[in-house]
């Protein structure tokens, strides 16, 4: 089942979709945090597009493929890697 939980301060963490790369996605302000599913690592990534949320969100509900869309977005340079925090 998708589900999206909604944290202080305001991040929204998306998990629960059909992906086979991708575990979870959340975004906090300008913050996207990306675990795969190869491993527990997360990825952060500034958000340069503000239609970043909304076009995930519509990704998620179309059932499209997430791993496809955060691929494209940073070859795009609508998000931008920062540091990565192993857990």
């Amino acid at each position: 089942m998708i589900s999206m939980i909604v944290k202080e301060p305001q991040t929204v963490v998306y998990e629960g979709f059909n992906s086979s790369a991708i575990k979870s996605v959340s975004v906090t302000e300008d913050i996207c945090t990306v675990i795969f599913n190869s491993s527990d690592k997360e990825y952060n990534y500034t958000i340069i597009d503000k239609n970043f949320e909304e076009n995930l969100q519509n990704t998620i509900k179309n059932g499209e493929s997430v791993g496809k869309f955060i691929t494209s977005s940073i070859k795009s340079d609508n998000i931008q890697q920062l540091n990565t925090i192993v857990q």
